[in-house]
């Protein structure tokens, strides 16, 4: 989950620019408007900082009550896309489907919509999975990882 909340540089340039305005409209704005402006920046903080709580307690949440999430799944890569094979389903996803995709060290998260993803653990690679060629391949097909 820490890595699918990751902030993309699109946002952090928006944060910016949005708190710089905050910041300027502080300073020198008329006085509602600084009042306003002095509320969404302790509000915006508030909000940042109680992200660090319920990102992580969500997560939990979520795993503990997504039971397919806890049964074995195989992947296999294939030459346009990826299958997915578990005891419960069995599905492919396209490499014209996968919105964007993102890596750390640990996983790899295929997006086939903006806010549902695929973990691939990068620990398969030691099962015999081409974590490099899923990677070059996505690369490829999708672009460069966001």
């Amino acid at each position: 989950m820490r890595l699918h909340a990751k902030p993309t540089p699109r946002y952090l340039w928006t944060a910016a620019a949005i708190l710089l305005v905050a910041i300027a409209l502080a300073l020198w704005g008329p006085p509602l408007a600084r009042a306003g402006a002095i509320g969404g920046m302790v509000g915006g903080i508030a909000v940042m900082l109680a992200s660090f709580v319920t990102i992580p307690w969500m997560a939990r949440r979520h795993y503990r009550k997504y039971k397919a999430i806890h049964d074995e799944f195989t992947v296999e890569l294939l030459e346009d896309g990826v299958r997915f094979a578990s005891s419960h389903a069995d599905g492919k996803l396209v490499w014209a489907n996968v919105l964007k995709w993102r890596q750390n060290d640990e996983f790899v998260l295929l997006y086939p919509m903006p806010r549902i993803f695929h973990i691939i653990p990068k620990s398969i690679a030691s099962q015999g999975f081409d974590i490099a060629a899923l990677i070059e391949r996505l690369q490829g097909h999708v672009g460069a990882a966001r």
